[in-house]
């Protein structure tokens, strides 16, 4: 019985995790997701308008990493296929950090489709790593953390085809 009272309590503070940002560089924003890239990056439309007065139409998640699909890491297709089959054609909602934008000019955000925060979904189901390097400090990450190790304890997604290191080997 505890453990089922404990489950919603991590789920709801875990959609709730982006909240915690001081001051985001843009308000929530709703968008529609046109075309899914890879696994951890997407493009929308309208496109966003920056602080800066610039636009950007390409958004990737924050605090997850996902296996590129060049260079033939193992699971690249799969979450790719993942992201599309959740996300493409979808409306979310993206929250934001303190920065719009990370390399290569992509903007930086949590998704939110109806109640569930993709950035941690997509690493529970086995697709990502946590993006430990770039987005240490960034709200979600703990999240994100611990829903990699819960997938890598249950041999979810590439956990479970990949081989015992994963990362993004096969």
């Amino acid at each position: 019985m505890r453990a089922l009272l404990v489950a919603p309590l991590l789920l709801a503070s875990c959609n709730r995790c982006w909240t915690d940002v001081a001051e985001p560089c843009l308000e929530p924003t709703t968008v529609t997701v046109t075309r899914v890239v890879d696994g951890d990056t997407f493009d929308v439309e309208p496109a966003l308008e920056l602080p800066d007065g610039s636009t950007v139409d390409r958004v990737r998640l924050l605090c997850v990493d996902t296996p590129e699909l060049s260079g033939g890491e193992c699971y690249g297709d799969e979450a790719k296929d993942w992201l599309t089959e959740r996300l493409e054609g979808q409306v979310v909602t993206l929250h934001f950090s303190d920065e719009c934008t990370g390399t290569y000019d992509r903007a930086l955000a949590y998704v939110k489709l109806g109640g569930d925060l993709i950035n941690v979904d997509l690493a529970r189901e086995g697709f990502a790593l946590p993006m430990d390097e770039w987005f240490s400090d960034y709200p979600c990450c703990d999240e994100v953390d611990q829903a990699v190790q819960d997938a890598q304890a249950a041999g979810a997604g590439g956990w479970g085809v990949c081989g015992g290191g994963y990362p993004w080997g096969g």
